[in-house]
């Protein structure tokens, strides 16, 4: 057993921080970016750690059923208690549940700290569909957003039934400031090998974070169940280098009717136009019986004059646990 526990923390030390893989078939995809990379971590080792104690437990009883089979029944023993097995069976694994606390605790502080540099985007989750906003590139009140997907999928497409699957597009190796709500009933934002999934509620918006740090398209789609159409609820996030996600944002731009880059004076070389547009976010998150359509394309959810009205800590009423 103290070898078992050398293992494990020798196996923890020396992956963390490190680009790991899931330790057997089965598990998360493989990770991408700091945050799924910490989670593999964490993952694997959880996993080795059960795995060796149901090792533990499992092959000394196979060999006590087998050795005390019925045709094979020797004298019993004696002996009522033994305290250094009682001592050992009660600390162990009280250090073994501290040790997964521990791993826990780190992993949980990593992915709730938010960066202080990156990229706002905004995901509002809707039946059945979603809409992505990016507000550090939107400005007097026009919002700019993911175009709507107009080609249906190869891999999710079926014969007959045509998937059109709308993109995320975010910058390699940047961190990634996700704000996600939802407009009607309760859906899930999860892309696995980014190592994300939180919640999208009406009239809350729930935090998180990723990083991406090579390019691709990684699935996601809706982990909560939502409706008739739950299952049909995918996205890509697509991850691409920055100089085609800033021409991916001047296109966006030009479709909402800005100038492709925010406009400057010639002599300061201020911003002319730097207020962003009121989040859809938040208009989503104060009017949880809004709606939206998968057929138009993206547009704020609510009005934008709409206020998130945030109560103060005398009368704010503690979330229910």
């Amino acid at each position: 057993m103290r070898a078992f526990l050398l293992l494990a923390f020798a196996f923890a030390s020396s992956t963390a921080g490190a680009e790991s893989l899931i330790m057997h078939p089965g598990g998360f995809p493989s990770p991408t970016g700091e945050v799924a990379t910490l989670l593999s971590h964490l993952y694997n080792v959880i996993f080795l750690i059960t795995a060796a104690v149901m090792a533990i437990v499992a092959l000394p009883l196979g060999y006590i059923l087998w050795r005390y089979r019925s045709n094979n029944v020797g004298k019993p023993a004696t002996f009522s208690h033994h305290m250094g097995l009682e001592v050992a069976w009660t600390v162990i694994p009280a250090l073994i549940c501290l040790f997964i606390a521990w791993e826990s605790w780190h992993a949980m502080k990593f992915i709730r700290t938010m960066p202080q540099e990156g990229i706002n985007v905004e995901a509002v989750a809707y039946q059945f569909g979603w809409d992505f906003y990016y507000p550090d590139a939107s400005e007097n009140g026009v919002h700019v957003s993911a175009p709507e997907a107009t080609i249906p999928d190869a891999h999710l497409s079926s014969a007959g039934e045509d998937r059109l699957v709308k993109e995320l597009v975010v910058p390699v190796g940047t961190p990634i400031k996700l704000q996600v709500t939802a407009a009607d009933v309760i859906h899930a934002f999860y892309a696995p090998n980014l190592g994300v999934k939180i919640d999208a509620i009406p009239g809350r918006i729930n935090y998180t974070w990723f990083q991406a740090d090579a390019p691709g398209k990684y699935l996601g789609q809706c982990a909560e169940l939502c409706g008739s159409a739950h299952g049909e609820m995918f996205f890509y996030v697509h991850a691409v280098p920055q100089a085609d996600y800033d021409a991916f944002i001047a296109t966006q731009r030009t479709a909402a009717g800005l100038t492709p880059t925010p406009m400057q004076q010639e002599e300061t070389g201020e911003l002319l136009s730097t207020q962003p547009a009121p989040s859809p976010a938040n208009a989503a998150a104060a009017l949880p019986g809004s709606t939206t359509s998968s057929s138009a394309p993206s547009t704020p959810v609510i009005a934008p004059a709409v206020n998130v009205a945030v109560p103060s800590p005398e009368t704010a009423t503690p979330p229910v646990l």
